[in-house]
């Protein structure tokens, strides 16, 4: 019978959990972090409290815009531009839209002249294609008249940020693999140990 190499066993381990702590969890927890936002965006709320219906919808915007619910577009670029970078043993979740922060936790955004004058565009638009007394057509007007100076409100959807849910997540995948790495380490000890 041979004699056990424990500081050798106990080099090991310590190296395979720094292994999974700084490289296999961030990589583990950014990906599920992620989809549960993207995730928030498709179900429209933050893990279960609904946003706010947007105006285009209850204005009754034609086409595609008066379809997408909140935060939504065609090209979905809030959502897509939330991605994750893994560190050594963290992970930084992120969303690299400029404007995210603001539909994150909302705002009051100041109208200037130039958006004034792109309410009047789009209102002018409408009317040309001869949709002038819809109610998009009155949104782009009433927004038009607004004085500038004056603000916007911007209503907080939150789709990033702490959660139990999210918490009870993270905590899943880190003892899925704390378990993963016991049982699998366990097992190659003992055996090693009495051969």
């Amino acid at each position: 019978m041979s004699r056990p190499d424990i500081s050798g066993e106990v080099r090991r381990s310590l190296s395979e959990l720094t292994r999974i702590r700084d490289r296999v969890l961030p990589v583990k927890v950014g990906r599920a972090v992620v989809e549960s936002v993207r995730e928030n965006f498709r179900r429209g709320g933050f893990y279960g409290d609904r946003w706010e219906e947007p105006v285009r919808r209850r204005a009754g915007f034609r086409g595609a815009e008066g379809l997408y619910g909140p935060l939504l577009s065609r090209q979905n670029r809030l959502m897509g531009d939330t991605d994750y970078v893994p560190g050594t043993g963290r992970v930084t979740i992120r969303n690299t839209a400029a404007y995210a922060a603001v539909h994150n936790e909302g705002a009051d955004i100041p109208v200037t002249e130039r958006m004034r004058r792109y309410f009047w565009y789009r209102n002018a638009d409408l009317r040309r294609r001869g949709l002038g007394d819809t109610g998009e057509a009155g949104f782009w007007r009433s927004m038009a008249l607004k004085r500038a100076g004056s603000t916007i409100r911007i209503p907080r959807r939150r789709f990033m940020g702490p959660s139990p849910v999210l918490e009870r997540e993270i905590n899943g995948i880190i003892n899925k693999e704390l378990r993963m790495y016991i049982d699998g380490r366990h097992t190659r000890s003992l055996s090693s140990w009495w051969l």
